[in-house]
C-alpha cells in the first residue's frame, strides 16, 4: 500500500514541477502583457504548494543530506581529544 501512496506523491511532486515551469515560461512570455498580475499570482501559489508538500515526498532527501553534511563538517571541525593522555 504505501508503494501506491508514495508514487502518487511522486507524480503529484511531477505535476507540481511541471506547472511551475509552464507558468514560469508563460510569465517570460507575457511579461508586458495585462495578464501579468494574475500569471504571477498563479505561478506563486504553484510555487507555495511545491513547497508546502516538500516534507510529503522524496524530494525532502535534499535537506536530510544537507543538514547530514553540516552536522558531518560540524563534528569534523571539533579537537578531538587526545587518546591515552592521563
Amino acid at each position: 500500500m504505501s508503494g501506491a501512496k508514495q508514487t502518487g506523491m511522486d507524480v503529484g511532486f511531477l505535476a507540481l514541477l511541471l506547472l511551475s515551469s509552464i507558468s514560469g515560461l508563460l510569465l517570460l512570455a507575457l511579461r508586458e502583457s495585462s495578464a501579468m498580475g494574475v500569471l504571477l499570482g498563479i505561478h506563486l501559489a504553484i510555487i507555495m504548494a511545491l513547497f508546502v508538500t516538500l516534507p510529503y515526498g522524496k524530494f525532502v532527501h535534499a535537506l536530510y543530506r544537507l543538514a547530514a553534511l553540516v552536522r558531518f563538517h560540524l563534528e569534523r571541525r571539533r579537537i578531538a581529544p587526545q587518546i591515552g593522555a592521563e
